[in-house]
């Protein structure tokens, strides 16, 4: 059976879910952008994430992060919606950009946990009033976590629109996995795919040329990337596979909800980033993937983490 446990974690509070006999489990404070910590299969971790209160509330690299209302980066934090001009913060100072949106930092509350014996999940939300200048669009966000002891961690993703104009947004997951102790030694594989070319910003330039370099599953060794990718396929599942150490994981999302993908390797190169994305960087300019919803739609979304022994 699945427990839950909660303690403090600095000024919030972390919830482990566990199942003390296969050694499955993950971690997340809600209260902090409902940031999961770690991911835990027959007791092997698959995930890089803050091991401190300290490193959570600093959020570097935004491991876990909810990228939402737009994930990725957005040009000079500036957009246009409804002939109306909108500036985010600038969150990025490398590139003069807002990056990933603001709701990782927001609180998220519960909203129930489930235990079984063969699985567990949390749902969690968060309600927006509109109260940014940069962003007046109420709305809903509901995230649920689920382990199961078939090895996949599912993350499911609810947005309604409460307000009384229609929503713009992309969302995005980032998670930094770590199967071995450097991104070197992992081996990599990703869906048919173009990677989207960028300017000095980091901004997309309108081209987009075919990716083949991970075609097969290749070793990573020192390749760089810090790329998003359109996928090629107009439907099904987008499947992006990492292993090391006798471990494999498959990140997959359906390519209708999650055309675009980001992969990261950090300079610290200790985990790589594989990141299921709706939109393009920069969406909300370009309009690549962005959604928008009509008052009281809904949008839902749903990507999967499945885990194996080799």
């Amino acid at each position: 059976m699945y427990e839950l446990r909660q303690t403090p974690f600095g000024s919030h509070t972390r919830f482990d879910i566990y199942h003390t006999k296969s050694g499955n489990g993950f971690s997340i404070v809600p209260a902090c952008g409902a940031n999961v910590l770690d991911i835990r299969f027959g007791g092997s971790p698959i995930l890089d994430g803050y091991e401190t209160p300290e490193a959570l509330d600093a959020g570097k690299w935004g491991k876990s992060s909810i990228l939402f209302p737009f994930p990725n980066r957005l040009r000079e934090g500036r957009f246009s919606w409804l002939d109306k001009q909108y500036q985010f913060p600038l969150n990025n100072a490398d590139t003069g950009n807002a990056i990933h949106g603001f709701v990782r930092d927001e609180v998220f509350e519960v909203e129930y946990c489930f235990l079984a014996k063969d699985g567990a999940s949390i749902r969690c939300f968060y309600d927006y009033d509109g109260r940014h200048a940069y962003y007046p669009f109420p709305f809903s966000l509901e995230i649920e976590f689920t382990i199961s002891n078939d090895g996949r961690f599912r993350v499911e993703t609810e947005v309604t629109n409460t307000g009384d104009q229609p929503l713009p947004f992309g969302f995005g997951w980032h998670p930094y996995f770590q199967l071995a102790s450097t991104a070197d030694a992992h081996t990599l594989k990703l869906p048919a795919c173009n990677a989207v070319a960028i300017n000095e910003q980091m901004i997309p330039t309108g081209i987009q040329e075919p990716y083949t370099a991970f075609n097969a599953l290749k070793p990573v060794e020192k390749t760089s990337l810090d790329t998003c990718f359109h996928n090629t396929r107009s439907g099904g599942s987008a499947q992006l596979t990492l292993a090391a150490e006798g471990r494999r994981l498959t990140v997959s999302a359906a390519v209708k909800q999650f055309p675009y993908f980001q992969v990261f390797t950090p300079p610290h190169r200790e985990s790589i980033a594989l990141e299921p994305m709706t939109c393009n960087i920069d969406a909300l300019n370009n309009g690549q993937g962005l959604i928008s919803l009509l008052p009281d739609e809904k949008w839902k979304g749903k990507m999967e983490v499945a885990y194996a022994i080799l």
